[in-house]
């Protein structure tokens, strides 16, 4: 059976999608790779996925379209869920995948967002879920990340960078590992290498 890797948030615009198109793009190096797309109206992760990119390492379906035995054959199923999940959504999300990445900006709004999805987690005693933050500027990430590892939230150590580079990406239909000239482009790459990395020590 595949390992299930999920991707929710209830707030939306929190880097959900750059997140599952990456972290799929990176497990496709050595395993075999499904990413379902959720998200019925916008499908932004498939769309980002149909460019003519010729060194895509994974598959992508709208999540409606996949049945269990198509799924059988892969290593790994990405779900990139649809944008305002309910907190009832998540924790079946959670039950039902091997781990839930929940992607947080450092931000108040964002940060808001982040307790009130961590909630209905929290008491329904989920524990397969980690916080990943991404679009880091000025350090505000880190502090996050302590703040939320002194209330004993499971975060990721690895806090994704902010670059411009992810929507330039977005739109031309690349992952950020094509952008080989662009400096930032290729750093938030390997932060999102080591985010797999530490998602894999996660996934049993």
């Amino acid at each position: 059976m595949p390992k299930i890797i999920a991707i929710g948030n209830m707030k939306g615009g929190v880097g959900k999608t750059t997140t599952a198109v990456h972290l799929a793009q990176q497990l496709g190096k050595k395993h075999k790779v499904l990413l379902l797309d959720a998200d019925e109206e916008l499908q932004c992760a498939l769309s980002w996925r149909e460019g003519d990119y010729a060194a895509w390492r994974f598959d992508a379906l709208p999540y409606r379209e996949a049945t269990e035995k198509m799924t059988l054959n892969y290593d790994y199923l990405v779900i990139d869920t649809k944008g305002n999940e309910q907190g009832g959504d998540l924790v079946s999300l959670a039950q039902d995948s091997d781990l839930l990445v929940v992607p947080t900006k450092p931000d108040g709004l964002s940060a808001t967002g982040l307790m009130k999805t961590l909630a209905p987690l929290v008491s329904d005693g989920i524990q397969n879920y980690r916080v990943l933050i991404v679009a880091n500027m000025g350090g505000r990430g880190e502090e996050l990340r302590e703040a939320l590892a002194d209330q004993d939230v499971p975060v990721l150590n690895t806090v994704v960078r902010h670059s411009t580079a992810v929507g330039d990406a977005a739109e031309r239909q690349r992952p950020l590992e094509a952008y080989t000239s662009h400096k930032y482009a290729k750093l938030v790459d390997a932060d999102y290498a080591a985010v797999t990395r530490e998602i894999l020590s996660n996934v049993r």
